[in-house]
This record gives structure tokens, C-alpha cells and sequence, in this order.
């Protein structure tokens, strides 16, 4: 009894997971799947639901019990670094997509992002935020003709 309640938050983020995925499930039934070559409209959603069931229930078997008391539970003092640089990655992001356009907001958003582990250093951060952001141009803009506007 005492596992189940250490384990509380990773069995319920499983059955939510798991729990979602059948909903998205049930509802993609109603669609025609079409084949791998002519996907249809529920092919997708039938894919991304089975996988996140599938997720839902690895997240409930992996799942590990708190430490015994007494013992220090090291990632409770971890770092926040991460959660505030993703964070501001993400608020970045949608700020600046409408204001600045699809280059400079993936930029900072891959930059603020990259930030987040302490290993990578500021030349490596402004390498992935370039080259990920001229790739997003070229597929977003040149290839799919999608109308984000790379700069406003």
C-alpha cells in the first residue's frame, strides 16, 4: 500500500496519459483510416492515440517509489534552470510569432531553450537557434508555401 502511494503522481500522469489516448481512440473510430499510402482522416489521431496508451501504461510500470525517509531525494533540489529556460522559451515563442515573424521566434525560442542544460555554451545555443530556424524558413516558407511571414 505504501508503494501505490509513493508512486501516486506517476500512476495518475499514466492513466491520464493512457486515459486521453483511449478518448482520441474511441473518437477516431468514427473516421476513415485509409491505408499507409492514402492516409485518411482518422489514421493519425488512431496512430497518436495508441501511442499515447501505450505511453500511459509505461509511465505506470516505470514508475519508481519515492525514497524511504531519511534518505535525500537529490532532484527535489535540483537545478530550475531548465523549467525557467524552457519556460521563457515557450512564452518567447508566442510572443514574438505574430510581432517579429517565424525566424526571430524560433531563433530565441531554440536559443532560450538550449540554455536550459548547463553543458551547452553560448556559441553552441546560437549555432542550433541559426540553423534551426533557417530550416524551419526553408520548409515552413519555401517548401510547403505555408504564409508565416519569416520577418515582419
Amino acid at each position: 500500500m505504501q508503494l501505490l502511494k509513493d508512486r501516486r503522481e506517476d500512476l495518475i500522469a499514466g492513466a491520464v496519459t493512457a486515459g486521453l489516448g483511449a478518448f482520441i481512440l474511441v473518437e477516431a473510430v468514427g473516421y476513415r483510416l485509409g491505408t499507409v499510402r492514402s492516409m485518411g482522416p482518422g489514421y493519425f489521431p488512431m496512430l497518436l492515440a495508441m501511442c499515447m496508451c501505450v505511453l500511459g501504461v509505461l509511465l505506470v510500470v516505470l514508475s519508481e517509489p519515492s525514497p524511504a525517509e531519511g534518505e535525500t531525494d537529490k532532484s527535489q533540489f535540483a537545478d530550475k534552470r531548465g523549467v525557467v529556460m524552457v519556460t521563457a522559451a515557450f512564452l518567447a515563442f508566442a510572443v514574438l510569432i505574430e510581432r517579429a515573424g517565424l525566424v526571430p521566434a524560433v531563433g530565441l525560442a531554440v536559443f532560450l531553450s538550449a540554455l536550459a542544460n548547463r553543458a551547452t555554451n553560448l556559441v553552441t545555443a546560437v549555432i542550433l537557434a541559426v540553423v534551426t530556424a533557417g530550416t524551419c524558413w526553408l520548409i515552413f516558407n519555401l517548401a510547403l508555401g505555408l504564409q508565416i511571414k519569416a520577418f515582419v
